[in-house]
C-alpha cells in the first residue's frame, strides 16, 4: 500500500532520495552509487558487487508490492524502505530472502552491505520472530 503517493514507483515525500545517496557515499562497503531512476540505483560493493536496489515510501510492502515493482522495474537485488512511518512485512521479507532479494529499512541495508549474502541480514526482531515462527 503506498504512503503519500498511489503513483508508482511511491516516491519520497521529499521527491527525493538524498539521506540515502548521502549514507551509501559514506560507507565503507560502497565504490559507488548510480542512480538508474528516480527510485532505482546500482550500488556497487567494494567486493566488486552490484547491487540493484530499490527505494521507496511504501506504507506497508509486502508480496504484492514485490512482485509489482519487479514488474515495473525487473529483476531487483534489494528493496529499502526510506521512511520511518512505513515499513514491509515477514513475508515479503521471507519471501525475498527465498530469491537471495533484501529487504530493509536504510539503517538494515546499512548493516547488510558489510554480508557477502546481503539478503541474509535479519535484525535482532526479525530473527526472533523467525525463530519464534520456525522459519530459521
Amino acid at each position: 500500500m503506498p504512503a503519500h503517493n498511489n503513483e508508482f514507483p511511491w516516491m519520497s515525500y521529499y521527491g527525493n532520495y538524498n539521506f540515502f545517496e548521502r549514507r551509501m557515499r559514506e560507507h565503507s562497503k560502497v565504490n559507488s552509487i548510480r542512480k538508474i531512476n528516480a527510485s532505482l540505483y546500482d550500488i556497487e560493493r567494494s567486493d566488486g558487487t552490484t547491487i540493484k536496489a530499490f527505494i521507496c515510501e511504501c506504507y506497508s510492502f509486502d508480496v504484492a508490492e514485490y512482485i509489482e515493482s519487479c514488474q515495473e522495474l525487473g529483476e531487483l537485488d534489494a528493496i529499502i524502505i526510506s521512511s520511518n512511518w512505513c515499513g514491509y512485512t515477514f513475508d515479503v521479507k521471507r519471501h525475498c530472502m527465498s530469491e537471495q532479494v533484501g529487504v530493509y529499512d536504510i539503517g538494515g541495508f546499512m548493516a547488510a552491505l558489510n554480508m557477502p549474502n546481503y539478503w541474509e541480514y535479519l535484525t535482532k526482531y526479525e530473527r526472533e520472530e523467525f525463530k519464534e515462527n520456525g522459519w530459521i
